[in-house]
Formats: structure tokens, C-alpha cells, sequence
């Protein structure tokens, strides 16, 4: 803390903290064919693409029929 303000002072600010962590994910990312090549059990591989898939994939919610087919134009009562 300073004398002056008294406020913390730290050597890194939130935006530069979020701007390392995606410099860092970014550089992971381009490594990731290599990374994936290098785990030669199956098993192995299968856990990885499964805990990494939820950060990369977007969650698909489930909706009902109706709708599914009102979104579509499909309600229509003509519509068989």
C-alpha cells in the first residue's frame, strides 16, 4: 500500500491478468494437435476431449416439440 492513497498496488491490473490467461489458452489452443498426438491411450484421449468439449462446444438445450416446430414454421395447422 501506498503512504498517499492507501490503496493496494499490485504488479498486475484485472485487465492485464484476463489479457495473460487468454494469451496463455490462445498459445495452449494452437499446441492442442500436438498435445492430442502425444496421448496415445484411447481412454486417455476420450477423457481429455470430454472435460475439454464443454469449453469449446456450446450447450444445447433441449425444447419440445411444439416448439421445435413453431421455431421452424412448422405450426401451422395446414402443416401435416
Amino acid at each position: 500500500m501506498t503512504a498517499a492513497n492507501k490503496t493496494p498496488t499490485s504488479k498486475y491490473m484485472a485487465g492485464d491478468i484476463r489479457h495473460l490467461i487468454n494469451k496463455a489458452i490462445q498459445d495452449e489452443l494452437v499446441n492442442l494437435p500436438v498435445t492430442l498426438a502425444e496421448i496415445k491411450d484411447p481412454v486417455q484421449r476420450l477423457n481429455f476431449l470430454t472435460k475439454f468439449m464443454p469449453f469449446v462446444c456450446a450447450p444445447i438445450k433441449q425444447v419440445g416439440v411444439s416448439t421445435a416446430r413453431r421455431e421452424v414454421g412448422e405450426d401451422s395447422i395446414f402443416s401435416l
